[in-house]
C-alpha cells in the first residue's frame, strides 16, 4: 500500500501567549469549532467497523500480492491500482478523523490509541510493499500502459515506484530496518521530544515551558525579549549533551542506511520525494545566496530602528515594529478574506465561503488544543478541515488566508483520481503562499497609516527572512552535520557549526555575539530519519508562490484558469513539469531572481518606512 497518504498540510506557526478565559468569552465555543460529522460522528460502531474493514483489506492485499506470479501483469497491476484507490479513500478518512480529534484535544487519549492501531495495521504490509516494488522492476510499464487506460493514468506513479526499487534491499533486510528503526532513530527522536517538551525554564520569578519562553520573542518589551532569550539558552544548555547524542545517532543511521541503499548523498532521497532535480535545487540556492545582501540590509536597518549597533540580536528577529494595535473580530477577518478572495476569482471566494458556512474551521484557542495552524484536505469527501488559533491580529488573518489556500488546493485536486491526491512538499505551499499574498496586498490597499503599513510589511518580511535566510543557515548546518556524522559529535561542535552557519547566512545582519547556537536542538525535523534536508521545499514554495503572484499582477486576465490547471497538475508530475504549464523554468536562476525581486521591493519599502516613522 505504497500510495496511501495521510499527511496533514501544516504551516509551522508560533502563537503568542493568550488568555484562555478571555478567548472563551470572546468566542461562542460551539460555533467556532469544526464539525467532523462528515467523516465520523465519533469513535462509534461505524468507526470500529471501518477499522475491521481495514484489517480485512490488508488481508486481501497480502493475498493479491501473493498471486502476482499467477496473473497476467496487466491484470495484476489493474487489480493493484483499484485496490490502492479504495485503500487510499478508506485510510484517509479513518486517520483524518482520529488526527483531527487529537488536534482538538491533545489530552484525550482515545484518538492516539486509534492512530496507533492504524499505524500497526499499515506496517503489517511492509513485506508485501517490498515484494510489489521489486516485482515492478521486472515490468515494461510503457508497454503495459498501452494496454490499459488505468495503468496509463497512473504511469507516472508506477514509474516513480519502479525507480525507487533500485534503492530497495531484500525483503528480510527491509523488515529488519523497519523493526530496528523503532528502537534506534525513532527512540532517539522520542528522547529529543521528551527532553524539550518537559524542559523547565526558570524565567524571572517563575518556571515556564520552552514554548512559552520562545514566545517571549514576540513581546513588545525589549527587556522581556532579551531576558527570555538568555533564559532559553541557559535552559537548553542543561540538555545539550543528551540531545547532541540523539541528533548525531539519527544522522549516523541515515548515512549507514543510505550507503546500503546506494544513495549518493542524504540529499538524494529528499530530492526524489520532492519530485525535484538537483539542478533546480542548485538554482534555488544560488538565487537565495545572491540576495543575502538585501536581507542583510533589512536586518541592519531593523537593528538601527531598535537602537542596536553591530547588527540585530537574535532575540529581536521577531520584535514587533510599527503600530499594529488594531485587532479584528473573526467576522471582520472573514469579511476581509472573502473580499480579497472574490477579487481574485469567484471559485476561490465560493470555496472560502463554503468553508466558513459549513463549519470546516476550528477557530479559537482553548486548553488542550494544539497551537499553530494547519489544513487537512479530505478529497474523498470533497472537503477540508482547518485549524487556527485566532486572536484577532493581522497575522492571524494572513494565517487564515494561508490555510484556506491549502484548502483551495484540495478543492482543485478533489476531482483527480485517488492516487493523484498527494503533492510533493515543494508544491505544497504554492496555493497557501499565493492566497496569503492576495490578502496581504488587499490589506495594504486599505492602509494609509505609515506605522500600520510598516507593521504589516515587516511582519511578512520576518517570515520571508526565516524561509530564505534561516533556511539557508539550516541547509549549511545540516550539510556539515552529515559530513561529520560518522561518529557521535559533541554538543560543542554542533553549536559551532550552527553559529558558523548563521554567520554565513545572515552576515552582518545578525550581531555576531548574539546569535543562537541551539537552533539544531529544537527543530523536530532534524530528529526524523525520514526528513533530512526538510527545509528547502519551504523556500521553493514561498518563492514559487510569490513568483506566480508576480505573473498574476502582470497579466491577471488569463491567469486564473492557468493557475487552477497548475494546481491540479501538482499531483501528477515532477516540479519541473508542473512549472512548465506556466512556461516557468525552475532550473534557471532567472525565475527565482524574479521572485526574490518581489521580496527585495518589500525590503526597500520597509527600510524607507523605518526611516520615516522612527521618530514620528
Amino acid at each position: 500500500m505504497k500510495n496511501v497518504s495521510i499527511r496533514l498540510d501544516i504551516k509551522d506557526v508560533v502563537i503568542p501567549p493568550h488568555n484562555i478565559f478571555f478567548y472563551a468569552i470572546m468566542f461562542e465555543m460551539e460555533e467556532f469549532m469544526w464539525n467532523l460529522d462528515d467523516l465520523y460522528k465519533g469513535f462509534d460502531a461505524t468507526y470500529q467497523q471501518d477499522i475491521k474493514k481495514l484489517e480485512d483489506m490488508t488481508t486481501s492485499f497480502k493475498s493479491l500480492i501473493g498471486k502476482k506470479e499467477e496473473m497476467l501483469p496487466v491484470d495484476f497491476l489493474e487489480s493493484y491500482l483499484r485496490f490502492e484507490e479504495d485503500m487510499t479513500k478508506h485510510v484517509r478518512t479513518l486517520y483524518a478523523y482520529a488526527s483531527l480529534r487529537y488536534s482538538s484535544n491533545v489530552n484525550d487519549p482515545e484518538p492516539l490509541q486509534h492512530m496507533a492501531t492504524l499505524d500497526r495495521i499499515l506496517k503489517s504490509t511492509t513485506k508485501e510493499n517490498v515484494l510489489f516494488t521489486r516485482y515492478l522492476k521486472t515490468l515494461d510499464l510503457h508497454t503495459l500502459s498501452q494496454q490499459s487506460e488505468l495503468i496509463k493514468n497512473y504511469l507516472y506513479n508506477l514509474e516513480r515506484e519502479q525507480n525507487s526499487a533500485k534503492y530497495m534491499l531484500s525483503e528480510s533486510e527491509e523488515l529488519l530496518l523497519t523493526k530496528l528503526r523503532e528502537v534506534a532513530s525513532d527512540s532517539w527522536r522520542r528522547l529529543q521530544n521528551m527532553l524539550t517538551a518537559n524542559l523547565k525554564v526558570p524565567y524571572r520569578d517563575q518556571v515556564i515551558t520552552l514554548s512559552e519562553v520562545r514566545n517571549l520573542a514576540y513581546e513588545h518589551d525589549p527587556l522581556v525579549r532579551k531576558e527570555g532569550y538568555e533564559a532559553e539558552l541557559k535552559a537548553l544548555e542543561t540538555v545539550e549533551d543528551a540531545v547532541a547524542l540523539s541528533i548525531t545517532n539519527i544522522k549516523r543511521e541515515v548515512n549507514v542506511v543510505n550507503e546500503f541503499r546506494g544513495y549518493t548523498s542524504p540529499l538524494e532521497p529528499t530530492l526524489n520525494s520532492s519530485k525535484m532535480t538537483k539542478a533546480t535545487l542548485d538554482a534555488l540556492i544560488t538565487s537565495m545566496e545572491s540576495y543575502k545582501p538585501s536581507f542583510e540590509a533589512y536586518l541592519e536597518a531593523k537593528a538601527r530602528y531598535l537602537g542596536h549597533q553591530d547588527g540585530l540580536p537574535f532575540y529581536d528577529l521577531f520584535a514587533p515594529v510599527g503600530k499594529g494595535a488594531k485587532t479584528y473580530t473573526y467576522e471582520e477577518a472573514k469579511a476581509l478574506v472573502l473580499e480579497a478572495f472574490y477579487g481574485f476569482s469567484n471559485h476561490l471566494g465560493d470555496f472560502a465561503k463554503r468553508a466558513f458556512d459549513n463549519e470546516w474551521i476550528d477557530v479559537e484557542p482553548r486548553p488542550g488544543k494544539v497551537g499553530g495552524a494547519f489544513c487537512s484536505n479530505q478529497p474523498q469527501i470533497g472537503q477540508s478541515r482547518i485549524l487556527t488559533n485566532f486572536t484577532g491580529s493581522l497575522s492571524d488573518i494572513l494565517t487564515l488566508a494561508h490555510e484556506l489556500g491549502h484548502g483551495f488546493h484540495g478543492e482543485i485536486i478533489k476531482d483527480n483520481d485517488p492516487l493523484h491526491w498527494s503533492y510533493p512538499m515543494p508544491l505544497a505551499e504554492t496555493a497557501s503562499i499565493f492566497c496569503e499574498a492576495i490578502v496581504n496586498q488587499h490589506l495594504l490597499k486599505t492602509i494609509d497609516d505609515d506605522h500600520l503599513k510598516l507593521f504589516v510589511l515587516e511582519n511578512a518580511l520576518q517570515g520571508d527572512t526565516q524561509v530564505i535566510i534561516d533556511i539557508l543557515s539550516r541547509y549549511y548546518f545540516e550539510t556539515e552535520l552529515f559530513k561529520e556524522a560518522t561518529k557521535p559529535v559533541p554538543a560543542a561542535s554542533l553549536k559551532k557549526w550552527m553559529l558558523d552557519a548563521q554567520e554565513k547566512a545572515y552576515g552582518k545582519g545578525l550581531n555576531q555575539s548574539l546569535r543562537h547556537p541551539y537552533m539544531w536542538l529544537m527543530k523536530p525535523h532534524y530528529y526524523s530519519a525520514g526528513l533530512n534536508f526538510y527545509n528547502f521545499p519551504y523556500a521553493f514554495g514561498l518563492l514559487f508562490g510569490k513568483g506566480l503572484y508576480g505573473l498574476y499582477e502582470k497579466n491577471p486576465e488569463p491567469f486564473t484558469n492557468q493557475y487552477e490547471t497548475l494546481l491540479a497538475y501538482t499531483t501528477k508530475a515532477n516540479v519541473e513539469d508542473v512549472a512548465k504549464t506556466m512556461n516557468i523554468d525552475v532550473s534557471d536562476t532567472a525565475f527565482w531572481n524574479q521572485s526574490l525581486d518581489v521580496i527585495k521591493r518589500d525590503i526597500e519599502e520597509v527600510i524607507a518606512l523605518f526611516e520615516k516613522t522612527k521618530d514620528a
